[in-house]
């Protein structure tokens, strides 16, 4: 075996059956054990008999968090990772890590080189997602240097869809989860958190999650709580105990693990909180600008047809301008193979063959 028996791959879904097929056509015959768990209503849920051998299909009712929360109790296995149900893994990617967690029993967790991908007029086009993230400096060794570094510069990107030693990932799930708060973009913060203090996660120069952009967030299932602003929810007197409760949820976690004392713990954790604000408060500078808005008039406007000559034509020195950076599948991965990151040819093609077979 190649080590993908020792992995558990965990998909919470709703409401999109075509995707979860998806899923199971790319992971049936794999080593890999697939558990999806979907609380959408009936009438989108799959037929047992469409289920591989090698994928547990859960019919769950109740909210995203029910649903993350029955995950962990799911994963028997030594190490686990999230995935969208519209995303992929690529196998030699996870073979990667998995090679490298075995060897490096320090890392709590590992994740990949990550690209985003749509279909467009019968393309797959896709760019790099997060170049920039990479490990914590040498300097950062504790759980408490790694909350004070958690926004170092190429803070570790997509940390949620990582591979992890499935002990200390069920446990972040297990505390992250048991509250809800009326803004889900708080999670990803609180699970870093949790994580990183745990123990270091690594950065593999190998292309690894797929993360669709197919389909638009999902903002009406029970649990995906979007419609509140993530900045509001920082900021606003109404909602400033609940955020305390987050910070305690935190402090608390951690606290239990015995390694430093509920005073460091706090202070750590409001500085993580302080420095959350800051970023979003320079990100909300600038949408604000007048170059950005007028942009984003253009780009709100244009005519679809308009939109796509433009694409299709427009110069590189535009592109960074109208952030539009994508290429065609094959001609991404060829730079990034330049840039020195590795990618699997074959995850490649099979990605794009089941991506083009959905959209026909």
């Amino acid at each position: 075996m190649d080590g993908l028996d020792r992995l558990t791959v965990v998909v919470p879904t709703y409401g999109r059956p075509a995707f979860v097929r998806r899923q199971m056509r790319y992971w049936a015959g794999s080593a890999v054990r697939l558990v999806i768990a979907d609380g959408s209503p009936e009438r989108h849920q799959i037929e047992e008999t469409e289920v591989p051998s090698n994928v547990t299909y859960l019919k769950l009712e109740g909210d995203f968090h029910s649903r993350m929360l029955r995950l962990a109790d799911e994963v028997a296995t030594e190490y686990v990772a999230v995935l969208g149900d519209d995303d992929f893994f690529g196998l030699d990617g996870l073979r990667s890590i998995l090679r490298r967690l075995d060897h490096e029993r320090t890392l709590v967790g590992c994740v990949g080189r990550s690209v985003r991908f749509f279909y467009q007029d019968g393309v797959v086009l896709a760019e790099q997602r997060e170049p920039e993230s990479s490990e914590f400096p040498p300097s950062v060794k504790s759980g408490i240097d790694r909350l004070y570094a958690t926004y170092h510069q190429g803070k570790i990107g997509a940390v949620f869809y990582g591979v992890y030693r499935s002990k200390p990932w069920a446990e972040v799930v297990r505390a992250a989860y048991s509250v809800r708060f009326k803004t889900g973009y708080i999670y990803d913060t609180v699970i870093r958190a949790l994580m990183t203090y745990r123990g270091p996660i690594g950065v593999e120069d190998f292309v690894t999650w797929f993360c669709s952009s197919e389909n638009p967030p999902v903002r009406d299932a029970p649990g995906m709580d979007r419609n509140v602003g993530f900045m509001d929810w920082l900021t606003s007197e109404k909602t400033a105990d609940e955020v305390a409760t987050c910070q305690e949820l935190i402090v608390g976690d951690l606290e239990a693990l015995g390694n430093d004392s509920a005073i460091e713990i706090r202070r750590a954790v409001e500085f993580v909180f302080t420095e959350l604000r800051s970023r979003y408060q320079a990100k909300a500078k600038v949408r604000g600008r007048l170059s950005t808005k007028c942009r984003q008039l253009v780009i709100r406007r244009a005519p679809k047809p308009i939109k796509r000559i433009g694409k299709k034509f427009m110069p590189n020195f535009l592109r960074p301008v109208f952030d539009w950076s994508v290429e065609p599948f094959e001609d991404l991965f060829t730079k990034l193979t330049d840039r020195q990151i590795s990618v699997s040819a074959s995850d490649l093609m099979r990605i794009k063959e089941l991506v083009l077979a959905s959209h026909e």
